[in-house]
């Protein structure tokens, strides 16, 4: 088998990030969360809509978002005082780390809001006036929404997000996928989709090329070398290559740029290809899913599964308690079966596999059904967990800082692998 090529690592690592987020809104979040986040998404596009329209007001919702989540981080001193453990004080007074937290978040919104503008040849000023309007009616949402708001916005606004970014990257020759190969994937993307695809896409970079410039260490690798976190040997080479990379990028000249992908002709698989080959020189990203190339369309299914059959199950809850505002029994409630190796028809893994057979994905029932089992037992419980962290913790970080939830929860993902 050839050995995967950093444009395959870099376009693997994106499709994580979108199926993660994708999995955090649906699985993770509960009703009165989805329902801020969905609030968020209300007031930002009434506001865009109001001026834009096509790819332009997505350029304007999407930065609007970006502004947004800087605004509802925590500040310096609220971290210090959330903490677990007690830190001693700064050597600063409060009015300068103040100061301090002000000056972060202007030289984050001021750079995305030129690089954007460089990209994309918008002036895209009108996002921050949507983020001012609206911040103050956000502030005292939960963290799983404040954090990563604009990739958990955009996964809330593109229904099978993940599936169709796995499309667009096969299509583009990114991911070579042989049983599923370029020709037979449906290759007509909705242009509202590719416009935000490609935002993110770049805002991956461009928070990168940030936190570049801040700090000169990698925070996901302070668990290398403490032997009280008991890392496998392939958790720790998988630190070890990202720290590698963190390392190349901030001293090596070659790599002080930052790739840009709308600067490229979308329609040419050399120049997205090219984009994503930079990309995997400067980053690598701790996955939630460790599998192989091979794997990703089980593990995809498997979450359209997950979410078709909960969808069932509010259904259900629905039809049999139309007044019921309380907690339901799920034992109570009658939803399709996930499979059955008898007669699979009317089943949730048959109507997921004719819903990617819409895409021009092919796979059997029973694969889509011992990828929702794995999944289960390892990719979900690390979520919940996740969640969990993140919402009694209560406050998050600005965002070009790396999630240390995220990290805490899935450095051990290899252990949980069945």
């Amino acid at each position: 088998m050839a050995r995967i090529t950093k444009a395959q690592k870099a376009g693997l690592d994106f499709l994580d990030m979108v199926f993660f987020n994708e999995l955090v809104v649906y699985r993770g979040m509960d009703a009165e969360e989805r329902l801020q986040l969905e609030t968020v998404i209300q007031r930002v596009t009434q506001m865009a809509e109001n001026r834009y329209s096509g790819p332009e007001c997505e350029i304007i919702k999407h930065l609007a978002y970006f502004f947004l989540e800087v605004s509802l981080a925590n500040t310096t001193e609220e971290l210090r005082q959330a903490a677990p453990v007690s830190l001693p004080p700064l050597d600063l007074s409060r009015e300068t780390i103040e100061a301090l937290d002000r000056h972060r978040d202007t030289v984050q919104m001021a750079f995305m809001l030129a690089m954007t503008r460089i990209s994309t040849k918008v002036d895209a000023g009108y996002a921050l006036e949507i983020a001012d309007t609206l911040k103050g009616e956000f502030v005292g949402y939960s963290a799983l929404v404040r954090r990563d708001l604009l990739k958990r916005c955009f996964v809330r606004e593109f229904k099978e997000a993940s599936v169709g970014v796995y499309c667009w990257l096969t299509v583009a020759g990114v991911l070579l996928v042989t049983k599923n190969s370029p020709g037979r994937i449906c290759s007509e993307f909705d242009e509202m989709f590719i416009t935000r695809l490609a935002l993110l896409a770049d805002y991956e970079m461009i928070t990168h090329g940030l936190n570049m410039m801040i700090s000169k260490d990698n925070s996901i690798c302070v668990f290398l070398g403490k032997r009280e976190f008991n890392l496998t040997e392939t958790t720790v080479d998988r630190l070890l290559d990202i720290q590698k990379h963190f390392n190349e990028a901030v001293t090596k000249s070659s790599l002080q740029g930052i790739p840009l992908i709308n600067i490229r002709d979308l329609s040419s698989m050399e120049q997205v290809q090219d984009f994503f080959e930079r990309w995997g020189i400067r980053k690598v990203r701790l996955r939630m899913h460790t599998g192989t190339l091979a794997s990703w369309l089980g593990i995809l299914g498997a979450g359209m599964v997950e979410l078709q059959l909960w969808g069932e199950y509010d259904h259900a809850a629905r039809k049999k308690y139309p007044n019921t505002t309380g907690t339901v029994a799920i034992a109570e409630l009658k939803v399709p079966a996930i499979f059955n190796a008898c007669d699979n028809q009317h089943t949730i893994t048959e109507f997921v596999k004719e819903r990617l057979s819409e895409y021009g994905l092919k796979i059997n029932p029973d694969t889509l059904y011992r990828s929702h089992s794995m999944m289960n037992k390892t990719i979900l419980r690390l979520l919940r967990l996740y969640c969990k962290l993140t919402r009694d913790a209560g406050f998050v970080m600005s965002p070009i800082y790396d999630d240390t939830f995220y990290a805490s929860a899935f450095i051990h993902a290899d252990k949980l692998v069945p």
